[in-house]
């Protein structure tokens, strides 16, 4: 009964969300770019993750990095606001110019190696539950072929269509994810009647590396600065309105997913933490739960790239001053990635993108006080340097000594 349930559950909130006046608003468009991004990279894995470093005070763990990258968040709200003026209008500090263009540069090797490896990643997923095994060519070329019709989707539909994709992958993730919190909801209720207690068996770490590995894991939660980059299409109000608000769901559904997931993540191997064994201990609550977390996790790698690929393409086009359209920056954005797919070892790489990602975040730190120094009259303007300089000194620690999570 409880199989049914969860799919009458996930059918409901997927009508639910193709609804037109959701489908159809312009803030939600706006909001499922950041979104995307933010829950793709690590919905599954952030709960085995932080069970692995810190046992049962993931809660907390999950609570701190949220609020970080929220605050993280507002730094790039500050600067859609208050520095794109300047920068579009050549009217700024030349400093300016110059950690704008460093930040880019660093932020675009990231996105392409991120698209390549979440789409790596789908292919590997695709494969072992097709029962192929280990097939670096056919894994290769599958992944070729999802990034090409990525970028012909953008290259002749542009944003639009790139947003379609998007709308589409999340909107049966989200649908998922409501079915899996629901089963593991009635899971936990009678774990807790049982009166079970969480045991987990993870290595015994001073708490200088639990704190490394935890500014590592803060990057899987990555993904709201695409907003930065939609200028072409929405308002400065609306990315910062929605980027919020996309920071805001992410967030409660991470929180929320650490806790439901907790119960079920003590039957997994933390020392080698794999998305099948998470998918396939989520049978412990609902039989049905592991096909649908199957299709979830396919869709969270797929709608990731995609909003990175928005990312990237937007970028280029704001480095080149429009001289590119955004479409053909889609398509040269997947070609690169197609050249990392076959030439690089995107497991090495991937840890370098991860410090980028960082680097791009404490730049943009110094991009805010730059602004808040020389053009920033508010009142707070001694507080907001502060508040930035705070963030920035964070994200410094975390580029040079965290521990990659993915």
């Amino acid at each position: 009964m409880l199989n049914v349930i969860l799919f009458i559950i996930a059918a409901i909130t997927l009508v639910l969300m193709f609804h037109p006046r959701l489908s159809k608003s312009e803030s939600w468009q706006a909001t499922l770019t950041p979104l995307s991004s933010i829950i793709g990279s690590g919905f599954l894995v952030i709960a085995p993750l932080l069970a692995s470093v810190v046992g049962d005070n993931s809660p907390l763990a999950v609570s701190a990095i949220v609020i970080l990258a929220y605050a993280i968040g507002s730094v790039i709200r500050f600067n859609i606001l208050h520095a794109e003026p300047y920068l579009h209008d050549k009217k700024g500090h030349p400093a300016m110019y110059e950690v704008e263009l460093f930040a880019n540069i660093t932020l675009s090797l990231a996105y392409v190696t991120a698209v390549a490896f979440y789409l790596s990643l789908l292919s590997t997923f695709l494969l072992h539950y097709a029962g192929f095994g280990d097939q670096p060519i056919i894994e290769k070329s599958i992944t070729s072929i999802i990034i090409v019709f990525i970028a012909i989707t953008g290259f002749r539909r542009g944003l639009g269509g790139l947003e379609k994709l998007e709308s589409y992958s999340m909107s049966l993730q989200l649908s998922i994810v409501v079915a899996l919190i629901t089963g593991l909801a009635v899971y936990n209720f009678d774990f807790i009647q049982a009166q079970g207690t969480l045991q987990f068996d993870y290595k015994d770490r001073d708490w200088i590396t639990q704190a490394c590995i935890l500014g590592g894991i803060l990057l899987v939660v990555q993904g709201f600065e695409t907003s930065r980059f939609l200028g072409s299409r929405y308002s400065a109000e609306v990315r910062v309105k929605t980027m919020k608000r996309a920071q805001l769901i992410s967030g409660a559904l991470y929180v929320i997913a650490v806790v439901a997931l907790l119960p079920i993540v003590q039957h997994i191997n933390l020392d080698h933490i794999q998305v099948a064994d998470i998918v396939e201990a989520t049978g412990l609550a609902a039989t049905a739960l592991p096909l649908m977390l199957i299709v979830a996790a396919i869709m969270s790698q797929f709608s990731a790239a995609v909003a990175d690929t928005v990312g990237a393409g937007c970028l280029v086009n704001e480095n080149c001053n429009g001289r590119i359209s955004n479409n053909s920056c889609y398509f040269a954005v997947s070609l690169c990635a197609i050249f990392l797919v076959w030439t690089a070892d995107l497991l090495e790489i991937i840890s370098f993108a991860s410090r980028a990602f960082a680097l791009y975040y404490l730049l943009q730190c110094v991009l805010a006080i730059i602004v808040s120094y020389h053009y920033h009259s508010h009142k707070w303007r001694h507080m907001h340097r502060a508040y930035f300089s705070f963030i920035g000194s964070i994200l410094a620690l975390i580029v040079l000594f965290a521990i990659p999570a993915e």
